[in-house]
Protein backbone atom coordinates (compact mmCIF):
# COMPACT_ATOMS: atom_id res chain seq x y z
CA UNK A 1 0.00 0.00 0.00
CA UNK A 2 1.30 3.67 -0.68
CA UNK A 3 1.77 4.80 2.60
CA UNK A 4 1.07 9.08 1.65
CA UNK A 5 -1.92 8.02 0.20
CA UNK A 6 -3.75 6.03 2.51
CA UNK A 7 -6.36 8.32 3.86
CA UNK A 8 -6.93 10.57 0.98
CA UNK A 9 -10.47 10.82 0.24
CA UNK A 10 -11.55 8.99 -3.42
CA UNK A 11 -11.57 11.69 -6.05
CA UNK A 12 -15.40 12.25 -5.82
CA UNK A 13 -15.61 12.22 -2.07
CA UNK A 14 -16.32 15.21 -0.40
CA UNK A 15 -14.77 15.72 3.16
CA UNK A 16 -17.59 16.12 6.04
CA UNK A 17 -15.12 17.48 8.73
CA UNK A 18 -13.40 21.18 8.77
CA UNK A 19 -9.86 21.93 9.89
CA UNK A 20 -7.80 24.92 10.55
CA UNK A 21 -4.82 25.22 8.60
CA UNK A 22 -5.63 28.29 7.28
CA UNK A 23 -2.66 30.99 7.93
CA UNK A 24 -5.73 33.69 8.93
CA UNK A 25 -7.68 33.10 12.23
CA UNK A 26 -11.54 31.93 11.07
CA UNK A 27 -14.67 34.50 11.06
CA UNK A 28 -15.37 36.67 13.95
CA UNK A 29 -12.30 35.06 16.26
CA UNK A 30 -10.98 36.63 19.32
CA UNK A 31 -9.11 35.82 21.85
CA UNK A 32 -7.57 32.85 20.30
CA UNK A 33 -5.04 31.54 18.48
CA UNK A 34 -3.75 28.88 16.54
CA UNK A 35 -1.82 25.84 18.05
CA UNK A 36 -0.10 22.39 17.37
CA UNK A 37 -1.36 19.23 18.52
CA UNK A 38 -0.16 17.45 21.21
CA UNK A 39 2.30 14.18 20.12
CA UNK A 40 3.76 11.40 21.84
CA UNK A 41 7.53 10.43 21.20
CA UNK A 42 7.99 6.98 21.18
CA UNK A 43 10.93 4.77 20.86
CA UNK A 44 12.60 3.48 17.57
CA UNK A 45 15.36 0.86 16.79
CA UNK A 46 17.22 0.28 14.06
CA UNK A 47 19.46 -2.57 14.13
CA UNK A 48 23.03 -2.24 12.13
CA UNK A 49 24.89 -4.74 11.13
CA UNK A 50 27.65 -2.66 9.35
CA UNK A 51 30.05 -2.06 12.19
CA UNK A 52 32.36 0.96 10.04
CA UNK A 53 29.34 2.30 9.57
CA UNK A 54 27.75 3.49 13.10
CA UNK A 55 24.69 5.97 11.91
CA UNK A 56 21.75 3.59 10.71
CA UNK A 57 18.55 5.96 9.67
CA UNK A 58 15.70 5.38 7.17
CA UNK A 59 14.30 7.76 4.71
CA UNK A 60 11.40 5.52 3.27
CA UNK A 61 8.47 3.43 4.47
CA UNK A 62 6.68 0.84 2.45
CA UNK A 63 3.22 -1.37 3.73
CA UNK A 64 3.72 -4.60 2.10
CA UNK A 65 0.75 -6.89 1.03
CA UNK A 66 1.39 -9.21 4.52
CA UNK A 67 0.52 -6.16 6.42
CA UNK A 68 4.33 -5.53 7.69
CA UNK A 69 7.10 -3.30 6.78
CA UNK A 70 10.10 -2.47 4.64
CA UNK A 71 11.92 0.48 4.99
CA UNK A 72 14.56 2.02 2.64
CA UNK A 73 17.79 4.78 4.66
CA UNK A 74 21.39 4.88 4.94
CA UNK A 75 24.25 3.39 7.06
CA UNK A 76 26.91 6.19 7.03
CA UNK A 77 30.40 6.81 8.71
CA UNK A 78 30.21 9.64 11.66
CA UNK A 79 32.59 11.81 9.11
CA UNK A 80 30.17 11.38 6.24
CA UNK A 81 33.12 9.59 4.08
CA UNK A 82 30.83 6.97 3.36
CA UNK A 83 27.22 6.25 2.93
CA UNK A 84 25.31 3.25 1.58
CA UNK A 85 21.78 2.55 1.21
CA UNK A 86 20.23 -0.59 3.34
CA UNK A 87 16.48 -2.21 3.28
CA UNK A 88 14.62 -3.00 7.21
CA UNK A 89 11.88 -5.11 7.33
CA UNK A 90 9.87 -4.58 10.61
CA UNK A 91 6.42 -5.88 11.85
CA UNK A 92 5.50 -2.54 14.03
CA UNK A 93 7.36 0.24 12.54
CA UNK A 94 9.70 0.76 15.35
CA UNK A 95 11.95 -2.34 15.98
CA UNK A 96 13.75 -2.73 12.33
CA UNK A 97 15.77 -5.69 11.41
CA UNK A 98 17.90 -5.93 8.39
CA UNK A 99 16.52 -7.42 5.28
CA UNK A 100 19.87 -9.44 4.44
CA UNK A 101 21.03 -9.57 0.93
CA UNK A 102 23.54 -11.16 -1.47
CA UNK A 103 24.89 -7.79 -3.09
CA UNK A 104 27.30 -6.44 -0.63
CA UNK A 105 29.26 -8.08 1.93
CA UNK A 106 31.85 -7.26 4.47
CA UNK A 107 34.41 -8.81 6.57
CA UNK A 108 32.99 -12.03 4.62
CA UNK A 109 29.48 -11.50 5.91
CA UNK A 110 26.67 -10.56 3.65
CA UNK A 111 24.39 -7.80 4.51
CA UNK A 112 21.06 -5.66 3.95
CA UNK A 113 23.32 -3.21 1.73
CA UNK A 114 21.88 -2.81 -2.09
CA UNK A 115 24.45 -2.75 -5.24
CA UNK A 116 23.26 -1.10 -7.93
CA UNK A 117 23.52 -3.35 -11.62
CA UNK A 118 24.10 -0.56 -14.11
CA UNK A 119 26.07 1.89 -11.80
CA UNK A 120 29.43 2.08 -12.74
CA UNK A 121 32.32 3.49 -11.05
CA UNK A 122 32.42 4.42 -6.99
CA UNK A 123 28.97 3.20 -4.75
CA UNK A 124 30.01 4.12 -1.76
CA UNK A 125 28.13 7.40 -1.55
CA UNK A 126 24.59 6.81 -2.01
CA UNK A 127 22.01 8.97 -0.20
CA UNK A 128 18.29 9.90 0.55
CA UNK A 129 16.47 6.38 -0.81
CA UNK A 130 13.18 7.28 -1.88
CA UNK A 131 10.80 3.73 -3.27
CA UNK A 132 7.35 4.29 -4.59
CA UNK A 133 5.22 0.98 -6.04
CA UNK A 134 4.17 1.32 -9.14
CA UNK A 135 0.62 0.49 -10.70
CA UNK A 136 2.16 -2.45 -12.88
CA UNK A 137 3.68 -4.08 -9.99
CA UNK A 138 7.31 -3.05 -9.99
CA UNK A 139 9.41 -1.11 -7.91
CA UNK A 140 10.74 2.82 -8.44
CA UNK A 141 13.86 4.34 -6.19
CA UNK A 142 15.42 7.86 -6.52
CA UNK A 143 18.62 8.36 -4.55
CA UNK A 144 21.46 10.90 -4.70
CA UNK A 145 24.88 9.30 -5.63
CA UNK A 146 27.51 11.28 -5.27
CA UNK A 147 31.61 10.53 -6.31
CA UNK A 148 33.50 10.07 -9.03
CA UNK A 149 32.54 13.71 -10.10
CA UNK A 150 28.75 13.16 -10.04
CA UNK A 151 26.08 14.82 -7.35
CA UNK A 152 22.91 13.66 -9.06
CA UNK A 153 19.48 12.30 -7.96
CA UNK A 154 19.38 8.83 -10.19
CA UNK A 155 16.38 6.48 -10.44
CA UNK A 156 16.71 2.72 -10.46
CA UNK A 157 13.49 0.19 -10.94
CA UNK A 158 13.44 -3.51 -9.22
CA UNK A 159 10.21 -6.34 -9.80
CA UNK A 160 10.60 -7.51 -6.55
CA UNK A 161 12.09 -4.15 -4.27
CA UNK A 162 15.55 -5.83 -3.85
CA UNK A 163 17.52 -6.08 -6.58
CA UNK A 164 17.58 -2.95 -8.41
CA UNK A 165 19.04 -1.58 -12.01
CA UNK A 166 19.87 2.01 -12.74
CA UNK A 167 17.87 3.35 -15.57
CA UNK A 168 20.25 6.08 -17.28
CA UNK A 169 23.33 7.60 -15.40
CA UNK A 170 23.36 10.24 -17.76
CA UNK A 171 19.62 11.11 -17.39
CA UNK A 172 19.16 11.81 -13.89
CA UNK A 173 15.66 12.90 -12.61
CA UNK A 174 17.71 16.00 -11.34
CA UNK A 175 20.84 17.45 -10.88
CA UNK A 176 22.87 18.72 -7.89
CA UNK A 177 24.34 22.37 -8.81
CA UNK A 178 28.04 20.83 -7.97
CA UNK A 179 27.85 17.63 -10.24
CA UNK A 180 30.42 18.14 -11.88
CA UNK A 181 31.59 21.41 -10.29
CA UNK A 182 29.34 23.34 -12.48
CA UNK A 183 28.84 25.57 -9.96
CA UNK A 184 31.08 26.38 -6.89
CA UNK A 185 28.10 26.95 -4.09
CA UNK A 186 30.30 27.87 -0.77
CA UNK A 187 33.40 28.48 1.18
CA UNK A 188 33.47 25.31 3.06
CA UNK A 189 31.01 23.06 0.98
CA UNK A 190 32.35 19.56 1.70
CA UNK A 191 33.61 18.05 -1.98
CA UNK A 192 32.70 14.65 -0.94
CA UNK A 193 35.89 13.57 -2.57
CA UNK A 194 34.66 14.14 -6.44
CA UNK A 195 37.03 15.03 -9.06
CA UNK A 196 36.40 17.66 -12.11
CA UNK A 197 33.58 16.05 -14.92
CA UNK A 198 33.83 18.59 -17.60
CA UNK A 199 30.54 19.57 -19.16
CA UNK A 200 29.99 20.65 -22.69
CA UNK A 201 28.57 24.14 -22.77
CA UNK A 202 25.21 23.14 -24.70
CA UNK A 203 24.45 20.97 -21.36
CA UNK A 204 24.73 23.38 -19.06
CA UNK A 205 21.54 25.23 -19.61
CA UNK A 206 19.73 21.94 -19.70
CA UNK A 207 21.04 20.83 -16.29
CA UNK A 208 20.68 24.55 -14.74
CA UNK A 209 16.79 23.42 -15.48
CA UNK A 210 17.03 20.03 -13.36
CA UNK A 211 18.91 22.31 -9.97
CA UNK A 212 17.95 21.22 -7.02
CA UNK A 213 19.54 20.71 -3.51
CA UNK A 214 20.05 16.74 -2.22
CA UNK A 215 17.49 16.61 -0.06
CA UNK A 216 14.14 15.89 -2.50
CA UNK A 217 11.13 13.34 -2.20
CA UNK A 218 9.00 12.33 -4.53
CA UNK A 219 5.53 11.06 -5.02
CA UNK A 220 3.21 9.73 -6.73
CA UNK A 221 -0.10 11.71 -6.58
CA UNK A 222 -3.04 9.45 -7.48
CA UNK A 223 -5.80 11.48 -7.07
CA UNK A 224 -4.00 13.43 -10.09
CA UNK A 225 -2.47 10.79 -12.13
CA UNK A 226 1.28 12.25 -11.81
CA UNK A 227 3.88 12.27 -10.12
CA UNK A 228 4.99 15.22 -8.00
CA UNK A 229 8.64 16.07 -6.45
CA UNK A 230 8.81 18.69 -3.50
CA UNK A 231 13.22 19.53 -3.15
CA UNK A 232 15.36 22.50 -2.27
CA UNK A 233 16.01 25.56 -4.37
CA UNK A 234 19.49 26.81 -3.99
CA UNK A 235 19.42 30.66 -4.38
CA UNK A 236 22.47 33.10 -4.52
CA UNK A 237 22.83 34.07 -0.91
CA UNK A 238 22.00 37.86 -0.44
CA UNK A 239 24.06 40.09 1.91
CA UNK A 240 21.49 40.67 4.97
CA UNK A 241 20.55 37.05 5.05
CA UNK A 242 23.75 35.13 5.20
CA UNK A 243 25.46 33.27 7.66
CA UNK A 244 29.16 32.67 7.35
CA UNK A 245 29.09 29.85 10.18
CA UNK A 246 25.93 27.69 8.09
CA UNK A 247 28.17 24.93 6.06
CA UNK A 248 26.92 26.67 2.57
CA UNK A 249 26.49 30.24 3.20
CA UNK A 250 26.93 30.80 -0.38
CA UNK A 251 22.88 29.46 -0.78
CA UNK A 252 19.49 30.32 0.35
CA UNK A 253 17.54 27.01 0.86
CA UNK A 254 13.66 27.66 -0.41
CA UNK A 255 10.96 24.70 -1.19
CA UNK A 256 10.32 23.84 -5.03
CA UNK A 257 8.00 21.65 -6.69
CA UNK A 258 8.23 19.55 -9.98
CA UNK A 259 5.61 17.90 -11.92
CA UNK A 260 6.11 14.51 -14.26
CA UNK A 261 3.41 12.05 -16.39
CA UNK A 262 5.86 9.35 -15.81
CA UNK A 263 8.13 10.07 -12.98
CA UNK A 264 10.96 10.27 -15.54
CA UNK A 265 10.88 13.28 -17.56
CA UNK A 266 10.46 15.86 -14.86
CA UNK A 267 8.85 19.71 -15.31
CA UNK A 268 10.96 23.46 -14.85
CA UNK A 269 10.56 24.29 -11.02
CA UNK A 270 8.02 26.09 -9.42
CA UNK A 271 8.95 28.02 -6.42
CA UNK A 272 6.49 27.21 -3.76
CA UNK A 273 7.73 28.09 -0.18
CA UNK A 274 9.90 30.89 0.95
CA UNK A 275 10.53 33.06 4.17
CA UNK A 276 7.77 35.58 4.52
CA UNK A 277 7.57 38.35 7.24
CA UNK A 278 6.29 36.28 10.05
CA UNK A 279 9.48 34.21 10.25
CA UNK A 280 12.85 34.61 11.47
CA UNK A 281 15.37 36.61 9.36
CA UNK A 282 17.59 33.63 9.44
CA UNK A 283 15.09 30.83 8.58
CA UNK A 284 15.73 28.43 5.95
CA UNK A 285 13.78 25.25 4.55
CA UNK A 286 15.64 21.83 4.33
CA UNK A 287 13.24 19.50 3.24
CA UNK A 288 9.45 18.63 2.56
CA UNK A 289 7.59 15.59 2.95
CA UNK A 290 3.90 15.24 1.52
CA UNK A 291 1.47 13.19 2.97
CA UNK A 292 -2.68 13.11 1.55
CA UNK A 293 -5.29 13.77 3.95
CA UNK A 294 -8.91 13.62 3.09
CA UNK A 295 -8.63 16.39 0.65
CA UNK A 296 -5.80 18.12 1.77
CA UNK A 297 -1.82 17.79 1.60
CA UNK A 298 0.01 17.74 4.64
CA UNK A 299 3.70 19.04 4.06
CA UNK A 300 6.58 18.15 7.14
CA UNK A 301 8.99 20.90 6.02
CA UNK A 302 12.43 21.61 7.35
CA UNK A 303 12.29 24.19 9.43
CA UNK A 304 16.52 25.20 9.65
CA UNK A 305 17.46 28.17 11.44
CA UNK A 306 20.90 28.84 10.45
CA UNK A 307 22.21 32.02 12.23
CA UNK A 308 25.24 31.02 15.04
CA UNK A 309 24.15 29.95 17.90
CA UNK A 310 21.56 27.68 16.78
CA UNK A 311 22.14 25.24 13.55
CA UNK A 312 18.80 23.85 14.81
CA UNK A 313 16.50 21.24 12.01
CA UNK A 314 12.81 21.59 13.50
CA UNK A 315 9.89 19.78 11.52
CA UNK A 316 7.20 22.15 11.19
CA UNK A 317 3.77 21.37 9.16
CA UNK A 318 1.94 23.14 6.10
CA UNK A 319 -1.16 22.59 4.27
CA UNK A 320 -1.97 22.96 0.84
CA UNK A 321 -5.27 21.96 -1.56
CA UNK A 322 -3.43 22.06 -4.55
CA UNK A 323 0.26 21.74 -4.02
CA UNK A 324 1.04 25.18 -5.31
CA UNK A 325 0.23 27.36 -2.44
CA UNK A 326 0.96 26.25 1.31
CA UNK A 327 -0.82 27.16 4.75
CA UNK A 328 1.42 27.52 7.35
CA UNK A 329 -0.75 28.43 11.00
CA UNK A 330 1.78 27.53 13.23
CA UNK A 331 5.39 28.32 12.61
CA UNK A 332 8.38 26.44 14.62
CA UNK A 333 8.80 23.11 16.03
CA UNK A 334 5.80 20.69 15.46
CA UNK A 335 7.66 18.40 17.41
CA UNK A 336 9.27 19.79 20.51
CA UNK A 337 13.07 18.89 20.67
CA UNK A 338 14.48 17.85 24.07
CA UNK A 339 16.19 20.68 25.92
CA UNK A 340 20.22 20.28 25.78
CA UNK A 341 20.64 19.33 29.65
CA UNK A 342 18.67 16.40 28.97
CA UNK A 343 21.12 14.47 26.94
CA UNK A 344 19.04 13.51 24.67
CA UNK A 345 19.17 12.71 20.80
CA UNK A 346 16.83 15.12 19.49
CA UNK A 347 18.40 18.44 21.13
CA UNK A 348 19.71 19.91 18.19
CA UNK A 349 17.86 18.68 14.85
CA UNK A 350 14.43 16.56 14.15
CA UNK A 351 14.23 15.56 10.77
CA UNK A 352 10.73 14.53 10.17
CA UNK A 353 10.83 13.21 6.62
CA UNK A 354 9.64 9.97 6.39
CA UNK A 355 5.63 9.42 5.50
CA UNK A 356 3.62 8.78 8.63
CA UNK A 357 1.80 5.05 9.30
CA UNK A 358 -1.36 5.02 10.33
CA UNK A 359 -2.16 2.29 12.95
CA UNK A 360 -4.67 1.87 15.05
CA UNK A 361 -6.56 5.15 14.14
CA UNK A 362 -2.80 6.86 15.06
CA UNK A 363 -0.01 8.22 13.13
CA UNK A 364 3.17 7.00 13.46
CA UNK A 365 6.11 9.98 12.27
CA UNK A 366 9.75 8.42 12.48
CA UNK A 367 12.34 10.98 12.33
CA UNK A 368 16.03 10.99 12.26
CA UNK A 369 16.93 12.97 15.43
CA UNK A 370 21.34 14.20 16.09
CA UNK A 371 22.41 16.46 19.11
CA UNK A 372 24.18 18.26 16.64
CA UNK A 373 23.87 21.52 15.00
CA UNK A 374 23.46 21.09 11.48
CA UNK A 375 27.26 22.53 10.47
CA UNK A 376 28.94 20.13 12.89
CA UNK A 377 27.89 16.63 12.56
CA UNK A 378 30.20 14.94 15.32
CA UNK A 379 27.93 12.78 17.57
CA UNK A 380 26.03 11.34 14.63
CA UNK A 381 22.28 10.54 14.50
CA UNK A 382 19.77 7.61 15.94
CA UNK A 383 16.08 7.30 14.44
CA UNK A 384 12.52 8.42 16.99
CA UNK A 385 9.13 8.42 16.61
CA UNK A 386 5.93 10.30 17.51
CA UNK A 387 2.19 9.07 17.26
CA UNK A 388 -0.77 11.33 17.34
CA UNK A 389 -4.48 11.41 16.63
CA UNK A 390 -5.63 10.90 13.16
CA UNK A 391 -7.42 13.78 12.88
CA UNK A 392 -5.56 16.24 15.13
CA UNK A 393 -2.97 18.85 13.69
CA UNK A 394 -3.45 22.43 14.35
CA UNK A 395 -6.32 23.77 16.32
CA UNK A 396 -7.53 27.03 17.56
CA UNK A 397 -6.96 27.47 21.25
CA UNK A 398 -8.29 30.07 24.01
CA UNK A 399 -7.16 30.66 27.61
CA UNK A 400 -9.03 31.05 30.76
CA UNK A 401 -10.31 34.26 28.76
CA UNK A 402 -12.66 32.99 26.89
CA UNK A 403 -12.74 33.27 23.16
CA UNK A 404 -14.40 32.42 20.49
CA UNK A 405 -15.27 32.30 16.20
CA UNK A 406 -17.25 31.32 13.55
CA UNK A 407 -16.81 28.33 11.04
CA UNK A 408 -17.34 28.21 7.58
CA UNK A 409 -20.21 27.17 5.96
CA UNK A 410 -21.38 23.53 5.55
CA UNK A 411 -24.19 21.14 5.57
CA UNK A 412 -25.40 19.24 8.53
CA UNK A 413 -25.57 15.03 7.58
CA UNK A 414 -27.88 12.46 9.98
CA UNK A 415 -24.32 11.84 11.51
CA UNK A 416 -25.17 15.00 13.54
CA UNK A 417 -22.20 17.81 14.83
CA UNK A 418 -19.44 16.65 16.78
CA UNK A 419 -16.00 18.24 17.76
CA UNK A 420 -12.69 17.00 17.91
CA UNK A 421 -11.78 19.15 21.37
CA UNK A 422 -9.55 19.21 24.41
CA UNK A 423 -11.49 21.31 26.52
CA UNK A 424 -10.76 21.83 30.22
CA UNK A 425 -12.79 24.73 31.20
CA UNK A 426 -16.25 25.06 29.11
CA UNK A 427 -17.44 24.79 25.45
CA UNK A 428 -20.59 26.19 23.69
CA UNK A 429 -21.78 26.44 20.35
CA UNK A 430 -24.53 28.62 18.32
CA UNK A 431 -26.49 27.01 15.10
CA UNK A 432 -26.51 30.13 12.71
CA UNK A 433 -27.35 30.03 8.84
CA UNK A 434 -24.87 30.12 6.08
CA UNK A 435 -24.93 34.29 6.76
CA UNK A 436 -24.10 34.39 10.19
CA UNK A 437 -27.94 34.38 11.83
CA UNK A 438 -28.49 32.73 15.00
CA UNK A 439 -31.35 30.02 14.80
CA UNK A 440 -33.76 30.32 17.06
CA UNK A 441 -33.63 27.52 19.83
CA UNK A 442 -29.87 27.07 19.13
CA UNK A 443 -28.38 30.16 20.83
CA UNK A 444 -25.31 30.48 22.70
CA UNK A 445 -27.57 29.88 25.87
CA UNK A 446 -29.46 26.96 25.25
CA UNK A 447 -26.21 24.85 24.37
CA UNK A 448 -25.41 21.85 26.42
CA UNK A 449 -21.88 23.05 27.72
CA UNK A 450 -18.73 20.61 26.52
CA UNK A 451 -15.98 19.34 28.60
CA UNK A 452 -13.33 17.06 28.69
CA UNK A 453 -11.29 15.72 25.81
CA UNK A 454 -13.25 13.48 22.62
CA UNK A 455 -12.50 13.47 18.99
CA UNK A 456 -16.67 12.87 18.96
CA UNK A 457 -17.79 15.17 21.38
CA UNK A 458 -21.77 15.39 20.54
CA UNK A 459 -23.30 18.93 19.93
CA UNK A 460 -26.30 19.56 21.81
CA UNK A 461 -29.14 22.01 22.66
CA UNK A 462 -31.88 22.07 25.35
CA UNK A 463 -34.54 22.90 23.49
CA UNK A 464 -34.42 21.66 19.57
CA UNK A 465 -33.50 19.03 17.72
CA UNK A 466 -30.26 19.23 14.97
CA UNK A 467 -32.58 16.45 12.69
CA UNK A 468 -34.56 19.42 11.94
CA UNK A 469 -32.02 21.05 9.71
CA UNK A 470 -30.44 18.17 7.90
CA UNK A 471 -28.76 19.02 4.74
CA UNK A 472 -29.14 22.25 5.45
CA UNK A 473 -26.00 24.74 4.75
CA UNK A 474 -25.69 26.19 8.73
CA UNK A 475 -22.14 28.00 10.84
CA UNK A 476 -21.25 27.79 13.78
CA UNK A 477 -20.48 30.17 16.67
CA UNK A 478 -17.86 28.74 19.29
CA UNK A 479 -17.43 30.01 22.21
CA UNK A 480 -14.96 28.45 24.97
CA UNK A 481 -12.30 29.19 27.64
CA UNK A 482 -8.98 26.85 28.71
CA UNK A 483 -8.87 24.47 26.08
CA UNK A 484 -8.43 23.28 21.96
CA UNK A 485 -10.78 22.98 19.45
CA UNK A 486 -8.69 20.76 16.88
CA UNK A 487 -12.50 20.08 14.28
CA UNK A 488 -15.61 19.77 13.65
CA UNK A 489 -17.47 16.70 11.63
CA UNK A 490 -20.89 16.82 10.25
Amino acid sequence: MYIPTVTRLAKYDISHRQFFFSENLPASAYSVHHAYAPVQKVDCHVENIVPEMKNATLGHVVLLDDGTYRAYGMVRTTDWSNSRIGVWESQDALNWHPRILDQVEVHGQKTNLIRFDGLPGDQSFLTHPNVLPLNDGRWRMYFWKHRDGHLRYLIAESEDGLHWTLLDLEKPALYHPADGRLWKLAEGLSPNQMTDLPVPADEILARKRLWSNDATNVYYNEHMGRFECYSVWLHPAIPDRRVDVDNAPGVHRLIHRRLSDDGINWSDPELIIMPDQRDPWDLQFYFMQVQWHEDWMIGSIGYYRVEDGQQTMDTDLCFSRDGRRWERPVRGGWIPRSPEESGAMDTKGIYGWTPWILQDNQWLALCVVTPDPHNRQTRGSAMSGVRFARNRFVGIAAGQTPGGFMTEPFFVSPEGIKVDATIRGWLRAELCDAFGRKITGFHLMDSVPIKGNSEEHLLRWKNASISDHYFECVRLRFEFADGEIWGIQF
